[in-house]
């Protein structure tokens, strides 16, 4: 398959303003793609943006409210954090700007649940649901620690992988070539966006159990997939 040309896309990460967002918003804008830093505070959005325009040296990285970003953003990043009633909210209130977008889904509700609902959903489902608006979902960076996405970057040689479930050909293809923009990464097809469900058991708690038992707790353990 030929190379997914991005230049063309707004990408919208919403929020962009958190943990993964901001790194995650960094990383498509040193790769020269325009950025679109959401917020539900226009000063913090505008902030946020600013300082990574001048640590990219990009002109094409903007600060936005949520909604504005929604509607401003070809493909978006759906990065929020906090009670899951508070996230279904927001994205039922960007609804009518989401329709029809690829959405890349980074969050991962599973300690929100207990034990006998692992498995059994998924935050991308339930975001699915909660929507109420036909959009084509897509899973990314589910099992990732923060830090590998901007000061602790993987060797190119030995990358990361991230999982990407989702129904639709093309979000999926988009969503790999988004993931393989960040040096160090390597995207996989995860299959159907029913696989979400197995694809969240491999981050949280999982994967920072396994540190702990393996690694120290220095956050340091990854995904690689050998084919």
């Amino acid at each position: 398959m030929a190379a997914l040309d991005l230049t063309r896309r707004t990408i919208a990460v919403i929020p962009g303003t958190g943990n993964i967002g901001r790194r995650l918003a960094f990383q498509y804008a040193k790769a020269g793609l325009s950025v679109v830093v959401g917020s539900r505070d226009a000063a913090k959005a505008e902030q946020i943006a600013d300082e990574i325009a001048k640590e990219t040296h990009s002109s094409s990285v903007k600060g936005l409210i949520n909604a504005e970003a929604a509607a401003a953003g070809d493909i978006i990043i759906w990065t929020p954090a906090g009670p899951l009633k508070d996230r279904e909210e927001l994205l039922k209130s960007l609804a009518r700007h989401l329709v029809d977008k690829i959405i890349v889904d980074v969050t991962n509700v599973l300690n929100s649940f207990g034990e006998n609902e692992w498995g059994r959903i998924s935050s991308t489902l339930l975001n699915r649901d909660a929507l109420g608006a036909p959009a084509r979902w897509t899973t990314a960076f589910k099992a990732t620690f923060a830090h590998f996405l901007r000061e602790d970057l993987p060797d190119v040689k030995n990358p990361h992988t991230t999982f990407v479930a989702g129904d639709d050909p093309e979000a999926v293809a988009t969503t790999i070539a988004l993931v393989e923009t960040i040096p160090g990464f390597k995207g996989a097809n995860a299959g159907p966006l029913e696989n979400s469900r197995i694809v969240e058991l491999l981050g949280p708690r999982w994967i920072v159990e396994l540190d702990k038992l393996n690694a120290g707790g220095k956050l340091s353990t990854y995904w690689k997939l050998g084919v």
